[in-house]
């Protein structure tokens, strides 16, 4: 029994986009943001899959959904419905750090913002789980270049997030990327498609520092999809590990591409996705299972919170001292380096063709990533285990896993390798949000996203989710 549902969340009001060091507030609506829920019960298993277009998924949120959600249908198990983000840069949230600048009073606001969207998200769980059919799925995947490593490698041993590739001393970047579009399509009971699940290892931020609230990528795949099979066909969109990716070949981006930071980019991925879907239609279309093997397990997980080290506190005490010095204290150090930080911003979205406009080696960013380290030294023997929720889904020779980070693609990569299924679909921004989980390579180069700032948990963590992700996929064979 399958049932979809898609709700708009297109807000009425200008709004925050969020997931910069900078304020913006939108100017226009280029594309519809959608809820799209998709619930599969096999009478003895239950699941319901939530994609969002927002930046990330907050776990009280999720509870609050399922909440609301048992009240309405209290035969479905509301530890079986879980959230996904597309990770997008250009709609709202309700949950951002408001510490650098105050919410614009013109704009929504986050309350507003929560209220609305939880609405939504209960709506689509409600209206796809009343909508379930008898119905079939079939897999495939197709390859379509979709993200690229964006964090650039220096002769002096250091990487940058979006460094200058031009440079003599640059190496290469650091990592590669995964092009591997892998789809399950559902089916009516007469073999006609009626949604298909889409995971790519690319963030859905092409729009990142536009001004306009789009769903991206995403989004203009949805559009396409429905003018080509019908608007009774969903679209939900998954992003496989990809904490160290983005949309940007940056070797080449100042050179012969067209520009993915605007809505050229979101157009050409869409298009490359699309034909990747076609793909993927012509050969799931031949194979149709009706009864196919459904198994769906919550894991709860401890992760280890990442250490800072003794030397990393005294180097950032010195870094603190040194940044915050002629200054009459801290705070009027922040607040006098921020402002700077944004000038430089504006001046380069003013005379720059792309970005990144905003520049994460200036002063004040460097402020807070000194200050991260000497918070986390300071509590990290008080603090407890990082808990995440963990989904593991097996849908015939199908996996489903999900986790809460930014997960750099080698623990994607080292997950699907050892997965028992022939297709194993990692769910990233799922449930929760522990920002960046980065390798122990990336730890040593150090570089915006392998930081104490940028998450949690570290490299002993990501390697006991790898296993663990794998330990549950295996589960789902024997079980």
């Amino acid at each position: 029994m399958i049932g979809w549902d898609i709700q708009d969340i297109i807000p009425d009001k200008p709004v925050e986009l969020i997931g910069q060091y900078y304020q913006r507030i939108s100017t226009s609506v280029r594309d519809p943001l959608a809820v799209t829920a998709l619930a599969i019960d096999s009478g003895t298993g239950q699941s319901v899959m939530v994609s969002m277009d927002i930046l990330y998924v907050e776990k009280d949120f999720q509870e609050e959904v399922r909440s609301a959600v048992h009240a309405l249908i209290p035969d479905l198990d509301p530890k079986m419905i879980f959230l996904n983000a597309t990770h997008i840069h250009s709609g709202p949230t309700w949950f951002a750090p408001f510490r650098w600048w105050a919410p614009a009073a013109h704009a929504m606001q986050p309350a507003e913002i929560r209220a609305f969207l939880l609405k939504r998200v209960v709506k689509a769980v409600e209206n796809a789980w009343k909508a379930r059919k008898p119905g079939g799925v079939s897999s495939a995947s197709a390859y379509a270049v979709t993200g690229f490593c964006r964090r650039t490698l220096y002769a002096d041993g250091h990487a940058e997030m979006y460094g200058k590739t031009n440079r003599e001393d640059f190496l290469g970047v650091e990592a590669g990327n995964d092009p591997v579009v892998r789809m399950l399509f559902t089916w009516d009971a007469q073999n006609q498609l009626t949604g298909v699940v889409v995971n790519a290892a690319c963030p859905s931020q092409v729009m990142e520092a536009q001004y306009a609230v789009s769903a991206d990528f995403f989004g203009e795949l949805r559009k396409r999809i429905r003018a080509t099979y019908g608007d009774q066909v969903h679209v939900l969109a998954q992003l496989s590990a990809a904490g160290d990716q983005s949309p940007r070949n940056l070797p080449a981006q100042s050179k012969d591409e067209i520009n993915y930071w605007n809505e050229t980019g979101v157009i050409a991925i869409a298009q490359r996705l699309e034909k990747a879907v076609a793909e993927g239609y012509a050969a799931a279309r031949s194979r149709i299972e009706c009864s196919p093997v459904f198994r769906h397990t919550v894991i709860e997980l401890e992760l280890p919170v990442r250490r800072a080290g003794a030397e990393e506190y005294k180097a950032a005490c010195e870094e603190v001292k040194r940044l915050t010095a002629g200054y009459p204290d801290f705070l009027t150090a922040s607040r006098t380096l921020f402002a700077e930080f944004v000038k430089g911003t504006h001046d380069g979205e003013k005379r720059q063709p792309h970005g990144p406009f905003d520049n994460k080696e200036l002063d004040f960013v460097q402020l807070e990533n000194a200050q991260a380290v000497i918070k986390r030294f300071e509590e990290q023997d008080s603090r407890p285990p990082f808990s995440i929720e963990m989904h593991a889904l097996r849908i015939e020779e199908c996996a489903f896993v999900t986790n809460p980070f930014e997960l750099y693609l080698d623990y994607g990569q080292a997950i699907i390798a050892q997965s028992r299924a022939k297709q194993t679909f990692v769910v990233q921004l799922a449930c929760d949000t522990g920002s960046y989980l980065p390798t122990a390579r990336a730890v040593t180069v150090g570089g915006y996203g392998a930081l104490i700032i940028n998450g949690i948990v570290g490299p002993e963590g990501g390697q006991m989710l790898t296993e663990a992700s794998v330990k549950a996929i295996d589960q789902l064979w024997k079980g």
